[in-house]
């Protein structure tokens, strides 16, 4: 069931409401189609292709719409994480798919809009406008101010956001052929209710392994036996000497000079980024002409508030707008911006006209921006301009190598002849560790490195090759001892050990299942785990969903419990011991008390039903129009930029 609501919900956020973006709330929503140029096609819905003239009829996707949908993508999760993706690694994780299938999905439920003929008037579109609460002032009637001041806060244009609505409400008539009310039967919506929200409370003992302490040890023969059948349990491992130029930033380092001039105007260059910008505390009214600016500055000059001037001249209560500490740069650059970083603290004397209106601003409290002296951040410039020259140096430097190694075919001759290092690494295993087990090669390239000698024949020097990191390093495999089996008398310790481990787990396993025999046959919990050397323990109440690891219930053994009848006990294999578990109690809900909670369930499942109707549908529209992806356009939109 939970299965089912995950999917339920990636429906709801991927499929429906991917196109339903608006939903009457602004905070945080971007456009979601561009009114701008187009570009090369990527895909297209229905139609048919005509060869040297190319589609006729339905609808097309392009590039711009996937990129942008990428990028908004990109967004969301710098959002939720703070951080950017690397393009080259969204595309790792597939997000670049994702975006032509988002897309592709809205393209397709588009066609479908305008292949029924489901047509949104100009009318509409206003009136679906002027009901929402967002836009209503005093009295709940529409207030144009508002609602052009909100499209300003949420950064989404009056012409843009029309097209969102009239495409929203379009998109809901498609899917309003699916009525979420009522469609789980009642039947249906009770059983599964009860069976989520049923608890049960368990009586559990952990029998470990460990309890069998008199394992003998294995005859030869037994020892023989086991040792040929399990052989790949004791193989040694293939291991490689190797030695390695690795050529980094810190190889040319010292020869990268930053003059003083140079970080003089590094400083100044990135002056902002080392203080703190002017901030200030911002309330302003807007009107539709300059006479009632004036009024309203002339009714607080008299001593007014502004929000009471505002009222008494727009008639409306929600006139001021706070828009709180702000600084130069998260205003809209020009007169209003200009203007509010221009002013006293008070309110300004005369209004700021901007392409929005007529702006009466109020300034209460002026926060000065602060500087870092140049000697503080002297160091940071200095490491910053070493890591811009850097890389520029290393390429040389690297250049400079290959050019030796392809005159004397030594990597060795080679990093003499430049004064690099060469480290070498003796018999390690294909995870860079030694024979007994120790991780010998470390560091951020380690795989790499041993990938790479991996990868080469013995007495051979690898391609000259480059890291994740921008580093680049080659090796040369010295020596390969080839893996092997080991006769039985080079492992006999770890094979007795090995052998006992399994006898050991048997024994274990028998001891339990005659615990589960007896516990089935009426013996007491307590006096089981007595007489096993363990205790008993109680879990807490859980639902089939739930846990309580610190009383033995893994998930594992939870699913047991819920197969369970009240008088019967079983055993769950849970690592290096077994759980015994018994029913001690069963919590059913109780429909006539719970009804509110069991009504909201029914409203969940109704959807989750609705939903699972509506991925029909739209999946029955794509097959009906069909896609047609042009995979080479498609990959070129994301193809490095030379």
């Amino acid at each position: 069931m939970n299965q089912f609501r995950k999917y339920a919900r990636f429906i709801v956020l991927s499929i429906l409401f991917g196109m339903l973006i608006i939903s009457f709330g602004l905070w945080g929503v971007g456009d979601m189609l561009k009114a701008a140029g187009r570009s090369t096609e990527v895909a297209h819905v229905g139609g048919t292709k005509i060869p040297l003239y190319g589609w006729v009829g339905g609808a097309p996707v392009y590039a711009t719409e996937v990129r942008e949908q990428f990028n908004r993508q990109l967004e969301a999760i710098q959002r939720q994480t703070g951080q950017r993706p690397e393009q080259e690694q969204a595309l790792r994780y597939g997000l670049h798919v994702r975006a032509l299938e988002e897309v592709i999905q809205r393209a397709v439920l588009d066609y479908a809009v305008q292949e029924f003929g489901l047509i949104i008037s100009d009318e509409e579109v206003r009136a679906a406008i002027a009901r929402n609460p967002a836009f209503q002032g005093t009295g709940g009637s529409f207030d144009p101010l508002l609602y052009r001041n909100r499209l300003q806060q949420a950064r989404i244009s009056e012409p843009q956001f029309v097209i969102d609505m009239r495409r929203e409400m379009a998109a809901s008539q498609l899917f309003g052929v699916v009525r979420a009310d009522g469609l789980a039967p009642v039947s249906l919506r009770n059983d599964i209710f009860m069976l989520e929200s049923e608890k049960r409370t368990a009586e559990t003992i952990y029998v470990p392994d460990a309890i069998v302490v008199d394992v003998p040890k294995p005859t030869p023969e037994q020892l023989n036996t086991y040792f040929e059948a399990n052989k790949a349990k004791f193989q040694v491992p293939e291991f490689r000497a190797f030695s390695y130029v690795m050529i980094t930033v810190d190889d040319v380092e010292s020869q990268v000079a930053v003059t003083a001039d140079a970080l003089r105007q590094e400083f100044e260059a990135r002056a902002a980024e080392f203080g703190t910008p002017e901030k200030r505390d911002v309330d302003q009214a807007m009107t539709d002409n300059e006479d009632k600016a004036k009024a309203i500055i002339a009714a607080v000059q008299g001593g007014k508030s502004l929000e009471d001037a505002a009222k008494e001249v727009t008639g409306n209560a929600d006139g001021v707008i706070k828009l709180g500490p702000v600084t130069k740069k998260d205003l809209p650059p020009g007169p209003l911006a200009d203007g509010i970083f221009g002013l006293s603290e008070g309110i300004a004397a005369a209004p700021i006209q901007s392409p929005l209106g007529w702006h009466i601003v109020r300034i209460n409290k002026i926060e000065a921006g602060k500087s870092v002296p140049f000697e503080e951040v002297k160091e940071k410039l200095e490491k910053d301009l070493k890591a811009q020259q850097a890389p520029d140096l290393l390429i040389k430097l690297v250049t400079d190598f290959e050019r030796v190694l392809g005159r004397t075919q030594s990597m060795k001759a080679a990093a003499e002849d430049l004064g690099l290092k060469v480290r070498t690494y003796e018999n390690v295993d294909a995870r860079g560790q030694d024979a007994a087990g120790k991780q010998v090669v470390i560091g951020p390239a380690a795989s790499e490195l041993v990938q790479a000698a991996f990868a080469t024949r013995e007495s051979a020097e690898s391609e000259l090759l480059e890291t994740q990191r921008g580093e680049y390093f080659i090796v040369h495999t010295d020596r390969i001892t080839p893996a092997r089996t080991p006769a039985l008398s080079e492992v006999e310790a770890k094979a007795v050990e090995s052998w006992q481990a399994v006898e050991r787990r048997k024994l274990a396993d028998e001891k339990v299942k005659q615990a589960v025999e007896k516990a089935n046959a009426g013996t007491d919990f307590d006096a089981l785990a007595k007489e096993l050397g363990v205790e008993a323990r109680i879990t807490k109440p859980v639902t089939r969903f739930e846990a309580d690891a610190g009383n033995y219930l893994s998930q594992p053994v939870v699913q047991e419990l819920f197969k369970l009848t009240p008088d019967k006990t079983q055993s769950v294999r849970t690592g290096d011991g077994s759980v015994l578990v018994r029913v001690k109690s069963v919590e059913p809900p109780d429909l006539a008390k719970d009804k509110d909670q069991l009504d909201r369930f029914g409203k969940q499942l109704d959807t989750m039903v609705a939903n699972d109707l509506i991925l029909q549908l739209v999946a029955a529209l794509r097959a009906k129009y069909g896609v047609t992806v042009d995979e080479a356009a498609f990959q070129a939109t994301f193809a490095p930029q030379q």
